[in-house]
């Protein structure tokens, strides 16, 4: 797996913050699992390089 970039860093980690908030707050497995399933494909789009940072021209 690809070194997360900045960007992706900040996505994960606040999807992260609202699902852990969300499911706290609704009590429903639901919402975590829609979490979870952002995460996975956060983490997907990062490793094909679709989260770039504006600053980086590779």
């Amino acid at each position: 797996m690809k070194p997360l970039t900045k960007k992706a860093k900040i996505a994960v980690a606040w999807t992260t913050l609202m699902t852990v908030i969300g499911t706290a707050m609704l009590h429903q497995w639901q919402f975590f699992a829609m979490g979870l399933a952002s995460v996975v494909l956060l983490l997907i789009a990062n490793h094909f390089g679709l989260l770039q940072d504006p600053d980086n021209k590779n």
